[in-house]
């Protein structure tokens, strides 16, 4: 049962005494009356603390691999899902007899559908502890006003349209890649701020993602060019990084107005929800009475220019079957996200959630190649590669810990141990 030793009557600091406690209650009364008879005594008490520990220390190394698959799993077929909508052509409202689903607002709005449902299971698991355990103490003392919530959720609102909008003009692979652009953003932000220090091995990670946004940009714009489509490519990229400039804004303020709060991050979540859905449910009413829509190109088929035609998409979901499974699949893929990636940045850290996020552009880009939504270009796997490379040396991710071991860490790069930023 392992190497393990406890002294008798002492617990190792970081052991939760709940936890351990509701380890025994599963125990069966045999293993118990099995140690006691085999060891007896104190002896036999200090080998069930050691069975009990242990059993408890793999649950929770399971626990952690199975939320981290799940989040590379839901994040990628959410990201496929949503891809996936908008090559499908359904008849609608509109004029023209069967056109595609554009319509980067309505799957905007199913985006925060699945964010509010984390409201919904916070409430579950809040009332289970209330009314079963008589303990919510794990909840904090809830007292904030959840109005605290209305400019993340603002800035929410507009980064995840515009994203929806450059995935319209762009391939999916390069969507995701192209999200990497918010640890840019996010680090000067940081420093204009809250006065954070940026060591020399950030700036190099830094200049390294850039280098890997180029490529896949350039990409982009050369297999486009074949099918005289780059414009629009190249607009979709460049609203992919201009949404990130607004999602490291979100992170900002998120520092800004909730620091200080001891806030559940599954009701952090879910009230950002509550409050982008209405700000977005109120915007499409008043988008179908504005005479404009998305930049035109040849993906986009609005014979009537209207902002965002809720009605027609809304129309389109309910007329084939297929659209609404990949709809649906948007708000069920989100929900788990949001649930995966809290639940590793709990129990690992911001840096192996980085880490999986980027994991899921190599699905996501296979997935692509497989289906044919896309064709082999050299420029992504380079960019990705490079991208990657750029992510893991600004969070001192595998090369920092190789060249200390090696001690060819540069000392002007500063001691990563002790980085007084953290993005």
């Amino acid at each position: 049962s392992g190497a393990m030793t406890v002294k008798k009557g002492v617990w190792p600091r970081e052991t939760n005494w709940s936890r351990l406690k509701l380890q025994t209650q599963i125990m069966s009364s045999e293993r118990m009356k099995y140690m006691y008879s085999k060891v007896g005594g104190d002896d036999g008490e200090i080998h069930l603390q050691q069975e009990i520990l242990i059993k408890a220390r793999r649950k929770k190394v399971m626990f952690k691999v199975y939320v981290s698959i799940l989040m590379v799993l839901s994040g990628t077929i959410n990201t496929l899902a949503t891809r996936w909508a908008d090559t499908i052509s359904a008849k609608g409202t509109n004029p023209k007899a069967e056109h595609l689903f554009i319509h980067p607002y309505v799957q905007t709005l199913a985006m925060f559908v699945g964010e509010a449902s984390c409201l919904v299971v916070f409430q579950i698991i809040y009332y289970y502890h209330k009314l079963i355990k008589n303990d919510v103490s794990r909840f904090g003392a809830q007292k904030f006003s959840v109005f605290i919530f209305v400019i993340p959720a603002f800035c929410d609102v507009l980064g995840t349209s515009t994203m929806y909008v450059g995935l319209n003009l762009t391939q999916a692979s390069s969507f995701q890649m192209l999200r990497g652009s918010v640890i840019i953003f996010t680090a000067l932000f940081s420093v204009a701020f809250f006065g954070s220090k940026l060591q020399v091995f950030h700036w190099v990670g830094i200049l390294t993602v850039v280098i890997g946004l180029v490529v896949v940009g350039v990409g982009d714009v050369l297999e486009s060019s074949q099918t005289g489509d780059h414009f629009s490519v190249l607009t979709g990229d460049l609203l992919i990084v201009g949404s990130q400039l607004i999602a490291a804004i979100q992170v900002i303020a998120e520092q800004r107005f909730l620091q200080g709060y001891n806030i559940p991050p599954l009701q952090g979540v879910g009230w950002e929800g509550i409050f982008g859905f209405t700000v977005v449910g109120v915007s499409i009413i008043i988008m179908h009475f504005i005479p404009w829509h998305v930049p035109s190109g040849p993906r986009f088929w609005q014979d009537h220019t209207r902002f965002e035609d809720a009605i027609d998409g809304f129309h389109q979901l309910f007329y084939i079957p297929t659209l609404t499974v990949a709809f649906f699949g948007t708000i069920v893929s989100l929900a788990f996200f949001n649930f995966a990636g809290l639940s590793v940045s709990k129990e690992e850290n911001a840096v192996t959630r980085m880490v999986l996020d980027s994991i899921r552009i190599l699905f996501i880009w296979s997935f692509g190649l497989i289906i044919k939504w896309q064709m082999f270009n050299y420029f992504q796997p380079i960019g990705f590669a490079v991208l990657v490379t750029g992510i893991c040396i600004f969070y001192n991710v595998v090369f920092a810990p190789i060249m200390i071991k090696l001690h060819i860490w540069p000392p002007f790069c500063g001691a990563p141990d002790g980085q007084e930023f953290n993005a």
